[in-house]
């Protein structure tokens, strides 16, 4: 057993070609369908960007070429396969998986980067959708590796990091966390000998070219050279998500231990405890500064930064944007590693860290997130170092397997596929009633098929549908809402409660997640 123990490690080309496949195997098996959300609005933009109809406007999503045309592309190779439409995300997660390896030459640590990097279940939540924070892992990622280049190489890395820049503002305005970070580095390199002067010049010159460049494409356009601007202040309002318009003291919440909360419900929180090792080791001993600085500059934006420029309000702590973190995180708990494991200050902290985790998910019944918090916690204590490394890599990818398994239960996707497509085709003259959400989708799930999109009316037009007096009305409820969208069982009831008397219900039944109606007017 010592023996085996001994050689637990993989080589080092072993656990990238491990690393990678289970990427690619998540990828392939984890596909649970679209989210019916914003991630419709980037594969249909995508589409019509290659068709010569996308019209860039005020609308601030529709100047993301970089979250749509990319998604567009690999709808052109792939025949509108959506799965195979997210390989763009796969691709993302996989580069940036193979950037984080670079900075890694011991087989434990590229081995522990490898396990906290592919584990994280929101991360790999959204390795097989269209979105933009897949793609903004990357060139936030890029943006830091390359700056990390300055001393050998500073024309490559100046014109990398613009590039990265560049690529991840026309794709998520989310990179603006770090636009203080390079201020932050020539602080940092300002004593050095040599001071790359090379490297900033580099910087400056094609930071400005870029600037000039998307800002005369906005004045010859629309001719207002800061429409961008202007769009995504406009595009982030006031709602249920915001906090200027609720009082004061939701904005100090906010900013205070709010944070906190959403670390911990969302899965965040291990992975910050086990961090902090990792970057109070490189700060101290200046090592890696740009991994250091960064995080600082995405910490400090996430925390403190407005979604809009007239009044000050706190952006939204949305699970989704905060993927781009676990590079960073990752990569903490590698270089870390070490740090915490002959430390018992180390250990006694990172417990107690847990153990307050573990007691606010306690506290609102999560269960699942007390238990995994608590087996961590556990495994911090356990001696022997493989033993240790073995309990928590099971920790880290039970979760992350049962999430796929667990999306695939709640959700049902290709069961609804099926049972709308047969909906649609058996009813010919009723109208059909569906979900919001569905009718935002339905171009995706119709796969454009318009005769049979024209059928279905959005359940919230109940009302104008009955007004009308049709023979039959058909009701095709998917009871995934209940879990996803919530606040639509408003619609189900004002629906229930206008069928007038002079309408019966002929038929119904539920299969799965699918629940559908009939209703036929009396003579």
């Amino acid at each position: 057993m010592k023996s085996f123990l001994a050689n637990v490690y993989p080589s080092k080309w072993q656990i990238s070609s491990i690393g990678s496949i289970m990427l690619f195997l998540f990828w392939l098996f984890g596909y649970d369908g679209i989210t019916f959300s914003d991630d419709v609005y980037y594969i249909l933009a995508g589409k019509e960007f290659w068709n010569g109809t996308m019209e860039v406007g005020s609308y601030h999503f529709s100047s993301r070429w970089g979250a749509y045309v990319p998604a567009g592309f690999f709808s052109l190779l792939f025949d509108w396969d959506i799965h195979w439409i997210s390989l763009i995300s796969f691709l993302s997660y996989w580069a940036t998986y193979y950037l984080l390896l670079q900075f890694f030459t011991s087989k434990k640590e590229r081995l522990i980067l490898t396990l906290w990097f592919l584990t994280h279940v929101y991360f790999l939540h959204f390795l097989t959708k269209i979105y933009p924070d897949s793609l903004l892992v990357l060139w936030c990622t890029l943006f830091v590796v390359a700056a990390s280049l300055r001393f050998e190489k500073p024309f490559i890395s100046g014109i990398s990091m613009i590039f990265a820049l560049f690529m991840g503002f026309i794709t998520k305005e989310t990179i603006v966390f770090l636009a203080p970070f390079p201020i932050l580095l020539f602080v940092f390199d300002y004593n050095s000998k040599p001071f790359p002067k090379s490297f900033y010049i580099t910087f400056l010159a094609c930071g400005i070219t870029a600037s000039l460049l998307y800002l005369g494409y906005f004045w010859a356009k629309f001719e207002d050279p800061f429409y961008r601007v202007t769009s995504i202040n406009a595009g982030h309002y006031v709602s249920e998500f915001t906090y200027a318009d609720k009082g004061i003291s939701s904005i100090i919440k906010r900013i205070t231990y709010s944070p906190f909360l959403t670390f911990i419900e969302r899965a965040y929180w291990p992975w910050i405890v086990f961090a902090i090792p990792g970057f109070w080791k490189l700060w101290k001993e200046k090592s890696h500064p740009e991994f250091t600085l960064a995080f600082i500059c995405l910490m400090f934006g996430f925390w403190f930064m407005s979604s809009t420029l007239e009044f000050y309000n706190p952006i939204y702590l949305n699970p989704r944007h905060l993927i781009i973190l676990i590079p960073f995180l990752s990569f903490f708990i590698a270089k870390g590693w070490d740090t915490w494991i002959n430390s018992f200050k180390w250990k006694q902290l990172l417990a107690n860290l847990l153990l307050l985790g573990l007691t606010y998910s306690a506290i609102t019944w999560d269960w699942k997130m007390a238990i995994f918090q608590l087996a961590l916690g556990i495994c911090i204590w356990v001696q022997y170092k493989n033993f240790r490394l073995i309990g928590m890599a099971i920790l880290l990818l039970f979760p992350a397997i049962y999430s796929f398994y667990y999306q695939h239960q709640i959700k049902q996707y290709q069961d609804l596929l099926y049972q709308l497509d047969t909906e649609t085709e058996e009813n010919t003259d009723s109208p059909i009633l569906i979900n919001n959400f569905l009718d935002f989708s339905k171009k995706i799930l119709l796969e454009g098929n318009l005769e049979e999109m024209e059928k279905l009316i959005p359940i919230e037009k109940a009302d104008s549908i009955i007004a009308l007096k049709p023979e039959k009305i058909r009701l095709f409820l998917y009871q995934y809402y209940q879990h996803a969208y919530p606040k639509e069982e408003v619609d189900v009831s004002n629906f229930e409660n206008a069928i007038p008397i002079n309408y019966s219900l002929e038929s119904s039944k539920t299969e799965g997640l699918i629940e559908t109606r009939t209703y036929t007017r009396k003579d």
